[in-house]
């Protein structure tokens, strides 16, 4: 990707790739679960182990797996479309993929938990991706979504933290060179140049963005967007809030955990208790 308008749009949809991730975990993580939670309720009954430990394996297992993913799907993603290569950019981008990594693996153990079966717990995958996908900012921008979702269900949203915190990383300081096609032509008035004629716009209380690429003749054509950062602030997203976003993403691990813990314990207890029916 170059630096052109364009390629703004077209970062911005790369990043948006990563939200395919838990829609690919999530159909493997479910599984595997269910099958291990059938080998759980044997051994709990003969008081082998409790729900804790087993929840607590069932993650930590999964985690030499996660980091592997985070890197494979890292590598191409970023690089190959010449992402920013400072350390300081990629290291954070490889962080949010890799906290997506583990919030994935922890939402399919977390509905496999609070579910029956794999059946039930895939019927929500696609209601849960749909919603995620629809309310983080990208698919509607956050000042086109309605103000009754916006004010919370955008808010809610992990997707909001993990694209969010890319964006900004990404186009932050980034120069913008808009391609011929991509300039706005007009003629400044008689007797001004186009700098003095956009000097206003430019210079004012509210600074507009862009550039006009000749200041001295009439023939004026104008970039919409000088920086990166013109093109992510109108969507509500912040640079000075990268980090913050990071912890609330990596926050939602730590919700999916505690729903976790509380869905083997209840799913025991419902297990044991229909073994208790069944024996009487």
């Amino acid at each position: 990707l170059d630096n052109s308008r364009a390629s703004l749009q077209y970062r911005v949809f790369v990043i948006f790739q990563a939200t395919v991730l838990p829609a690919l975990i999530l159909a493997q993580v479910e599984p595997k679960y269910d099958l291990s939670r059938l080998i759980f309720y044997r051994e709990s009954a003969a008081k082998a182990y409790k729900q804790l430990p087993f929840a607590l394996s069932m993650v930590l297992a999964e985690m030499p797996y996660s980091v592997l993913c985070a890197v494979g799907f890292f590598l191409p993603l970023y690089y190959i479309p010449g992402f920013q290569s400072a350390s300081s950019r990629a290291g954070y981008q490889f962080l949010m993929i890799l906290i997506t990594e583990v919030f994935s693996v922890t939402l399919a153990q977390t509905l496999s938990a609070l579910t029956p079966s794999t059946f039930i717990a895939m019927l929500l995958n696609p209601f849960i991706i749909i919603i995620y996908a629809l309310f983080c900012g990208v698919t509607i921008p956050k000042p086109q979504i309605p103000k009754f979702w916006r004010a919370w269900l955008y808010q809610l949203d992990p997707f909001t933290r993990l694209i969010g915190g890319m964006v900004v990383t990404e186009l932050h300081g980034r120069q913008v060179q808009c391609a011929p096609n991509e300039l706005n032509s007009f003629t400044a008035p008689p007797g001004q140049t186009c700098g003095t004629y956009m000097s206003a716009f430019f210079q004012g209380a509210m600074p507009g963005p862009g550039y006009i690429t000749n200041n001295s003749t009439s023939d004026c054509s104008y970039c919409a967007y000088s920086v990166g950062d013109q093109f992510y602030e109108p969507l509500g997203f912040t640079f000075n809030n990268r980090w913050r976003d990071l912890g609330i993403l990596a926050a939602f691990i730590g919700s999916n955990l505690v729903l976790l813990f509380v869905g083997v314990a209840v799913r025991l207890l419902a297990c044991v208790e229909a073994f208790s029916v069944a024996s009487i």
